[in-house]
């Protein structure tokens, strides 16, 4: 069974849905959209490489900041979180949407539970990060 494949085995049992898709390269993804306890939604997704042997975790959307004059405060707040977060690294986009990165490489070793964990990761650390650019976007 494919690496893909004993993902979707796992979404199944736990009965959670995350729309599939594949890219011109033939690499498949899985998407979601989550409403934050502290507001705001976050689109969650699970990209595959070809091989399935590299997994990326994203959380996009998490906030967006587009006042420039804010732009200096918010590299200063990412800064702080990525020191503070070991396996989500956050940034900015040029049109100031906040957004999550992970990545894991498996080789014969795949585990649907370790990319489970990594994606629940992902929603809970953008539930405990969206307040503080709620502040630096509300001061």
């Amino acid at each position: 069974m494919s690496n893909v494949e004993r993902f979707k085995e796992l979404l199944r049992q736990k009965e959670i849905y995350m729309n599939e898709g594949t890219n011109e390269d033939g690499s498949v993804f899985f998407r979601t959209e989550q409403k934050l306890k502290n507001g705001g939604s976050i689109g969650l997704v699970v990209a595959f490489s070809v091989e399935e042997h590299m997994v990326d975790v994203y959380g996009f959307d998490i906030a967006e900041i587009t006042d420039p004059l804010k732009k200096e405060s918010i590299h200063k707040l990412l800064n702080e979180i990525n020191i503070d977060y070991r396996f989500n690294k956050f940034y900015m986009d040029n049109q100031g949407r906040i957004s999550s990165s992970a990545a894991l490489i498996f080789e014969d070793n795949f585990n649907p539970n370790v990319v489970f964990r990594l994606m629940v990761m992902a929603l809970n650390t953008a539930d405990e990060v969206y307040p503080k650019f709620m502040k630096v976007m509300w001061s």
